[in-house]
């Protein structure tokens, strides 16, 4: 092992707690404040609630692995152990890239002239949209159960490599990197492209217009998160596309740099609650009654 990467791991013994604590206490407030009526009438919200649910389930499967590394203990160590690993760790990035590509879609859908939906029957088709695009992930990352193998011989959990698997890892880099960042840019454009052009031509009453904000706040909040988001995954794609793609560039300076995008990637399931904060009034103000509530029990208590 090369001194830059055991200086990695080393780094992580201080870093993975703090992710930690701040992906576990962050998704909680987001689950919590998500989960009000007036934001559930959105079907985007269930979109944020299922992703702040994966990002709580993948920070507490890989934070402890990267901190226990940190002491130079792998819990990586057995034929089931490396498959299961490697699959958790993968299929659960995706379904929360899936939920951003979807919410995109969904937003755009809903906001275009020709489907406009009642209320009830979006977050209906939400719903629909979140149970499918878990299987699909699911089932499409399967074949990392067979990909991954314990080598006895060198104490690694190490990758098959056959043409079948570089046409499937290749799959997964055109999916994950190019057509899903590429499918949220262009969806998050057509929205707001379609509000700006409802907003100018038709007229709401009030009611409808107090949902209208909402919705519009809800919008930015996916689109700046989806620009985060790309911003805090797409380094550690490319440099995991090469190394899939051209396994020579595998270096322990390149891996030391891959180990390094792992820990930015990771900010990814912590930054939503911020960015909501910051770029949604309806988030803020479902924030500030949950901390006044929080604050007036305790003190009758």
């Amino acid at each position: 092992m090369s001194n830059n990467i055991e200086r990695v791991l080393h780094s992580n013994i201080y870093i993975q707690p703090a992710h930690f604590i701040l992906a576990i206490a962050t998704n909680i407030l987001n689950i919590r404040i998500l989960s009000c009526r007036k934001l559930l009438s959105s079907s985007c919200t269930y979109y944020f609630l299922t992703y702040a649910i994966i990002s709580i389930v993948y920070t507490c499967l890989l934070c402890p692995i990267q901190f226990v590394r940190g002491f130079s203990i792998n819990w990586i160590s057995g034929k089931i152990t490396c498959k299961t690993h490697a699959y958790i760790l993968f299929v659960l990035p995706l379904q929360a890239n899936i939920m951003l590509m979807l919410a995109s879609f969904h937003r755009y859908w809903t906001s275009s002239r020709i489907h406009r939906l009642h209320s009830t029957s979006a977050v209906r088709i939400g719903r629909r949209n979140i149970t499918l695009g878990s299987l699909f992930s699911i089932v499409y990352m399967s074949p990392m159960l067979f990909i991954y193998y314990w080598d006895d011989n060198s104490g690694k959990c190490l990758t098959k490599f056959h043409i079948l698997i570089s046409i499937y890892i290749l799959s997964q880099v055109l999916i994950y990197y190019i057509l899903s960042p590429s499918l949220m840019i262009l969806f998050g454009i057509l929205t707001i492209l379609n509000i700006r052009q409802r907003s100018s031509s038709a007229i709401f009453l009030v009611p409808l217009m107090q949902r209208r904000r909402t919705e519009s706040q809800l919008t930015r909040m996916l689109i700046i998160q989806i620009v985060v988001h790309l911003i805090l995954v797409l380094p550690f794609g490319i440099i995991y596309s090469i190394n899939s793609i051209i396994p020579s560039t595998r270096t322990p300076n390149v891996i030391a740099v891959r180990l390094v995008f792992v820990a930015l990637q990771q900010c990814d399931y912590f930054a939503s609650f911020f960015l909501y904060t910051l770029s949604a009034r309806v988030y803020r103000q479902q924030l500030m009654r949950i901390l006044i509530s929080t604050t007036c029990s305790n003190a009758r208590e």
